[in-house]
This record gives structure tokens, sequence and C-alpha cells, in this order.
């Protein structure tokens, strides 16, 4: 087991095509971790020939269990050419409500690399529905931003100022996460009017919130911005938002920031949409 785990990494590694018959044929490994570096490889190569195969495999999987190899398999076709022929069949999966949250997440941000528009219906439902887990909440919040929802911004902005209203009601995580999603999805669309709803939460009590409030500040580059971001330089009690918004004004002025990146973090969602 492990020397096919070392010898598939190499193959993809390498790039080695003339193998693509060979890793294909790993996806139906009994092995698990076997099948699952199988998929990496694949990926890495962006193997066309790869996407059918590794569609039949997912269409075998258990979606009402979490489930770290569907995870990687569903991420891997949304990487590989014509990854969006799965599109279809991953929507009904995530219109089913009873299949896990998680891997009903894992669809929302596959829709999202994919550009599958067919699914916006199905992420506003999601998106805007109290009663669904947050997570999945701001995955579909952050493929609308990508699709450019012009449905989806009126609901947006509803959800903005119903959060401002129900200040300290809400748990404080789910109210962090459902602001910064929310936000990062008009940013997406280019929405010319969330430069206001920027400078509301660029003063938010959450360090969390005005932290990635003035980094999306920054990648508007809007020059509006700069005497707001000059004030939370200086006087921020953050020093993580100090130096955001540092880089945020180095940024609207076209210059490198010599400040290190730091990677925001945030309530599960444990990693990032792309």
């Amino acid at each position: 087991m492990g020397m096919k785990i070392v010898l598939l990494k190499t193959i993809g590694d390498l790039d080695l095509k003339e193998n693509k018959d060979t890793i294909i044929t790993f996806f139906e490994d009994p092995n698990e971790d076997v099948a699952k570096q199988a998929v990496n490889s694949a990926k890495k190569m962006k193997l066309a020939e790869a996407t059918n195969p590794l569609l039949e495999k997912v269409k075998k999987e258990d979606f009402t269990k979490n489930s770290n190899s569907l995870s990687l398999y569903i991420t891997a076709l949304a990487d590989l050419p014509d990854g969006k022929v799965a599109a279809p069949f991953l929507e009904t999966k995530f219109r089913e409500k009873f299949n896990s949250a998680d891997m009903r997440g894992q669809i929302a941000l596959y829709f999202g690399t994919v550009l599958y528009a067919d699914a916006e219906s199905a992420l506003m439902e999601v998106a805007f529905d109290e009663v669904q887990p947050t997570t999945l909440r701001c995955y579909s919040m952050n493929t609308l931003g990508k699709l450019k929802s012009e449905n989806a911004k009126p609901k947006l902005y509803e959800l903005l100022d119903s959060l401002k209203k129900t200040a300290g009601k809400l748990d404080a995580k789910k109210a962090q996460s459902l602001k910064i999603y929310a936000i990062g999805a008009l940013v997406t669309m280019g929405d010319k009017e969330v430069f206001q709803e920027l400078n509301e939460f660029a003063r938010d009590d959450d360090s969390m919130v005005r932290l990635r409030a003035i980094e999306f500040m920054g990648s508007l580059k809007d020059p509006k911005a700069l005497e707001l971001l000059e004030y939370k330089r200086d006087r921020d009690p953050s020093p993580k938002v100090q130096k955001a918004a540092k880089k945020a004004i180095d940024q609207i002025n076209g210059k490198d920031s010599p400040v290190e990146e730091e990677k925001s973090t945030e309530e599960k969602p444990d990693e990032e949409p792309k």
C-alpha cells in the first residue's frame, strides 16, 4: 500500500501522463488512501480522461455522511477539465436536505469553481435560510458572489441589515461569519454600493469583522477609503487590524506592502472558500 501511494504521488509530481490509465485504474483501489492519492495525482496532472471515471466513483458515495474522501473527490472534479459535467448530479445532492451539511458545503464551493449558474436558486434557498448550518450558508453566499447573482444582491443587503438590528442577540461567531461572507459576496460581485457597508463594518465591535472589511477595502482600491484606513492604521485597538489597514493603504496607493501578510481566520468555515 505504501509503495502504491509513493509511486502514484511520484507520477503526479513528475506529470508522467503516459501513466494516466494506471492512475485512473487506482480510483477503484479497495484501499481508501491509495484511491485518494490516485485522485490527487489526476487532479494535479489535470487529466481530462479522469473526469468521467471520477464522476462515476462519486455517484457511488454516501452523501449523508461527512467524508474527507468525498470532499477530495468533489474538489478534484471542480479542478479537472470538463469537471462541470458533474454539476447536474451534484445539484441534486445539494438540494437533498438529508445529505451531510459538510458535503453540501463542498458542493456549493464546487459550483463556484465551475461557475454553474443553474444552481443559483438552490444556493439562494440555502444562503438565506436561518435554519441551515452557518458554514453551509456562508459557502453558498461565497458562490453566489462568484456567480455575480443579481437576484442575491438585495437578499445580501437584507441579511446585513438584519445582522445590524440583531447585534448582540445572535451567537457571536455565527454573526461574524455571516457578516464576513455577505460582504465578501458583494465585493466579489463588484457591487458599487458595498463601500458604505464596508465603512460600517470597519467599525464593528468584532475585530475579525473589522479586519476583513479593511482587507476588502484594499482589494477594491478605492481612494475614498484612505481616511478611514489611516485612522485604523494608527488607532485601531487590534494590531492585526492596524497591519491590515497599512497593507490596504499600500494597495490603494499602488505600493507593495512591507507588512507580512497574515491569513485571517474565522469560525468554520475552517477553510476559506476560494
